[in-house]
């Protein structure tokens, strides 16, 4: 068995676990991608927390988890438990924070998601970790929630405050606000300031400018997922789970016109 291949589960659904607090809805995608490959249906549980009950539904093969705290902390459930394979968010983060560096701003801002959120925190660590190494002042994190709502608002505190010309955006959907506020202050990407996102989503290619971001595979992510829910339920030992490569693609949202 490889690391993208599932083998056969158990006949039913397949459950996935999200506490609202993760960037769910690309994750899911790729789940559901992979899923369907297989021949199955994917039901969500959003749950208010990590202790929160878990229900399980008639039929269900496994439980994906999007949090990986949440596997030694749930209650039995009586069905597979395994945390969905994930991206190298670091280094998604260190390829963005570098390349707005490279491209000659002497810092990046950065646009977090939830600061309870595993993924969040590993994309502004790789930020953080990555302007130090290169002696960059580490501004404070604008934080929002992973819509496009919150990074409207984000962009409109960053619209006023001073020197800010270069932001690195957890994910592509906070972005897309972002760009929107920063629009309807008379600042204009890349002219005015540079943007980067996370995930190339579909829409980040259409967005005004399109979107410079860190591509992550979600379907591969989701078959390792599936790989290893397959191994567990048959008692062997899973295949080896190294995080999904990610990419850099760069488009017109930090294009180096201005510098």
């Amino acid at each position: 068995m490889t690391a993208d291949d599932a083998g056969p589960l158990r006949p039913g659904t397949l459950g996935v676990l999200t506490t609202g607090t993760e960037a769910s809805g690309p994750v899911l995608h790729g789940l559901r991608a992979a899923a369907r490959e297989l021949g199955y249906a994917v039901t969500v549980f959003s749950v208010p927390g990590r202790r929160a009950a878990v229900p399980v539904a008639p039929g269900m093969a496994g439980l994906v988890v999007l949090d990986p705290r949440l596997v030694a902390e749930l209650p039995a459930t009586g069905v597979p438990v395994v945390a969905a394979a994930s991206a190298d968010q670091r280094e998604g983060a260190r390829r963005a924070t570098e390349h707005l560096l490279e491209i000659g701003h002497p810092t990046v801002w950065h646009l977090g998601g939830p600061e309870e959120g595993p993924i969040a925190r590993a994309r502004e660590h790789g930020w953080r970790e990555t302007l130090e190494r290169h002696g960059a002042v580490v501004p404070p994190v604008v934080r929002g929630d992973w819509s496009a709502r919150s990074g409207y608002r984000a962009g409109q505190s960053l619209a006023v405050e001073s020197g800010v010309c270069a932001v690195f955006a957890a994910n592509d959907q906070m972005a897309l606000g972002l760009l929107a506020a920063f629009a309807e202050a008379g600042m204009r990407v890349p002219r005015d300031a540079h943007v980067v996102g996370f995930d190339d989503i579909p829409e980040a290619a259409y967005f005004a400018p399109p979107l410079t971001t860190v591509r992550q595979d979600f379907v591969a992510a989701g078959r390792r997922t599936l790989a290893a829910l397959a191994a567990h339920i048959d008692g062997v030992v899973p295949p080896a789970r190294g995080a999904v490569e990610v990419q850099l693609v760069v488009r017109e949202s930090s294009r180096p016109t201005r510098l």
